[in-house]
């Protein structure tokens, strides 16, 4: 690698633990909740897919139905996507469970794929996690100009154009 694309690293790596530094990502749990950040992540993404079908009419689309395809998440599913152990995201999802945030059910199409969603526990419990997220990114952007907002807005969107967030 040229010493310029090791200068890049050593750059993204700073900025990393800059970055998990200033919104606590290493605090023990995210945004002083009951939850780490992998669970919290996990809530996001099961909320996320059940919106998604919410905003459907609750209904798949044709083609979703005509091949019995669901948008709402497997564990195995979430835990490749996330790339995290399929085992930790089992204890996850078997704590959401017992706590009343997640719920279980078979496919209609292939009884052996269970699909998850949230509850309305879970869906209240994702929604405090993210209330309080953007109450703590609104105190951390709030002294910004308009210029320097939208500045780092797009800086922000550069960054996932080039390491091809999607």
């Amino acid at each position: 690698m040229p010493a310029d694309r090791n200068a890049l690293v050593a750059e993204i790596r700073g900025f990393n633990r800059f970055y998990t530094r200033l919104i606590g990502l290493l605090d023990l749990t995210l945004t002083h909740s009951a939850y780490t950040l992998g669970e919290a992540r996990l809530l996001f993404e099961l909320g996320g897919r059940s919106r998604a079908v919410a905003n459907s009419g609750g209904e798949a689309g044709f083609l979703a139905r005509a091949f019995h395809l669901d948008l709402r998440p497997a564990a195995s599913e979430i835990a490749a996507e996330l790339r995290l152990d399929p085992a930790y995201v089992t204890r996850v999802l078997r704590r959401f469970a017992a706590a009343g945030l997640t719920e279980t059910r078979s496919d209609p199409a292939d009884r052996r794929r269970r699909i998850l969603s949230l509850t309305a526990r879970g869906s209240a419990e994702l929604a405090r996690l993210q209330a309080a997220a953007d109450r703590d990114l609104a105190r951390l952007t709030a002294g910004l100009a308009d210029d320097a907002a939208a500045e780092l807005s797009d800086a922000l969107k550069c960054v996932m154009r080039l390491l091809g967030e999607k």
